[in-house]
């Protein structure tokens, strides 16, 4: 008798408790911890980053975890690196993003231009899942600049 294939959704948790106010704590399946929190002027006490903060904060992780990956099996030496973003909202609720520049400072002896427009682009186009969905919804465009 043969097996019957069955696909298993990759599944990602997250479960948040609310800590008065407008403050949370996120723990998420892996363990770790997000605090959110909002402004004082909208009510909270700026004790946590924003949600779409947190937003920006993981497109630049999953593209930074890429490009360290891609560059690393091209071999090349990557002594550090900074990724900035910056976020455009709508001006009407629910002020969704509409367009992230995204800015990487990587300090390497022998990276070359040509490589880090070649990973970024495979992070864009085929492995981060966060550029995926945000791309849906928002122009994101990127510079970058290799210190020697």
């Amino acid at each position: 008798m043969k097996g019957i294939y069955v696909k298993i959704p990759k599944l990602v948790d997250a479960e948040l408790s609310w800590n008065k106010g407008l403050k949370f704590t996120a723990k998420t399946g892996s363990g770790n911890k997000l605090v959110f929190d909002a402004a004082v002027e909208h009510g909270g006490q700026n004790q946590g980053a924003r949600p779409m903060e947190a937003v920006l904060a993981a497109l630049g992780g999953c593209i930074g975890m890429d490009l360290v990956t891609i560059l690393g099996r091209k071999r090349r030496t990557i002594d550090d690196l900074t990724i900035t973003l910056h976020g455009e909202r709508a001006s009407n609720p629910p002020q969704v993003l509409e367009a992230v520049n995204i800015m990487f400072d990587l300090w390497s002896p022998d990276v070359e231009d040509e490589e880090v427009r070649w990973a970024v682009d495979l992070s864009l186009e085929k492995y981060c899942s966060v550029a995926a969905m945000l791309e849906k919804s928002c122009r994101l465009s990127y510079k970058w600049a290799i210190h020697k």
